[in-house]
């Protein structure tokens, strides 16, 4: 199952779980640029989040990687982690674009 969590709670997640930090200079975070607009107040998170889907969507080891964490989440505890406390955070995005990916043989036709 495709799970999230704090980092401060990484010892507190069951021993058999994969954790999966998603902060930078993960993959899977946002870049510096996009990060330090949304941080210094530049952007708005409806703007950050916008943008955030496209650095992804645009980056194909990034959607390579959301795959692989929904084929483990099927079998596995999968727990997406960053330092945000709560939401807003990325790793929610990253949540919903990983439940929303299409099968791989669907996203093939």
């Amino acid at each position: 199952m495709l799970k999230e969590s704090y980092i401060s709670h990484w010892k507190n997640l069951p021993a058999d779980a994969i954790k999966i930090r998603v902060a930078r200079p993960s993959i899977l975070s946002a870049s510096k640029d996009l990060l330090t607009a949304y941080k210094s107040g530049r952007i708005s998170w409806e703007v950050f989040e916008t943008r955030f889907r496209k650095e992804i969507q645009s980056n194909p080891k990034a959607i390579a990687e959301l795959y692989r964490l929904k084929d483990l989440s099927k079998t596995n505890d999968v727990y997406l982690i960053c330092y945000e406390k709560t939401s807003p955070c990325h790793r929610f995005i990253l949540l919903d674009m990983i439940q929303n990916l299409p099968e791989k043989n669907q996203k093939e036709k």
